[in-house]
């Protein structure tokens, strides 16, 4: 199949494709904005950790006593700076803070993610472990189907939290490529 000529426009592409997020402000106006005229205001603690990636979202998962003061930990979203994904984010960071060292540090990094918001950030007892903060991801597999995964941080581990019966998934056929470095 010969590759289209420069001056016609490719009709499987079809129009090029925009993100828009709905928005509210304090007084409670709410309104759509276009995604990339949207700038977070990201601590600049963890901004630096962007790897040239677009913040989606980050959450307080809660905080650590320092000396006298207390720092939060974080959840990040992250997505390729272009518009027109089939997903929200598609790598999730978690950032603890190291208590002897006196700085940030990736303690979770997942990536290759059909990730889709909302996104619940809560606490949840385990036990012995105690009161641990928790995560829950939206992630859509190759059907379309959407699933929840839920993840506890008893710092400064960050592991995924099966349910009943639930086996962990294999990492999919282009994951496995792109660690190979085949793709």
């Amino acid at each position: 199949m010969a590759p289209p000529s420069p001056g016609k426009k490719d009709k499987a592409a079809g129009p090029p494709m925009e993100d828009w997020w709905l928005i509210r402000d304090a007084q409670g106006h709410a309104g759509w904005v276009l995604a990339r005229m949207v700038d977070l205001d990201v601590p600049l603690e963890i901004a630096q950790y962007a790897e040239g990636q677009r913040f989606i979202a980050f959450f307080v998962l809660n905080e650590v006593q320092d000396g006298d003061k207390k720092v939060p930990q974080y959840l990040v979203l992250l997505t390729e700076p272009k518009d027109g994904q089939p997903f929200d984010f598609d790598k999730v960071h978690v950032f603890t803070w190291n208590v002897k060292r006196h700085r940030y540090e990736t303690a979770y990094r997942e990536r290759n993610l059909n990730g889709m918001l909302p996104v619940t950030v809560t606490h949840e007892d385990f036990g012995k472990e105690g009161d641990l903060p928790v995560f829950i991801l939206r992630v859509k597999d190759e059907n379309g189907q959407v699933s929840e995964r839920k993840y506890k941080m008893n710092t400064p581990m960050v592991r995924r939290v099966l349910a009943p019966g639930e086996a962990p998934s294999k990492p999919s056929t282009v994951a496995k490529k792109k660690r190979k470095g085949r793709v």
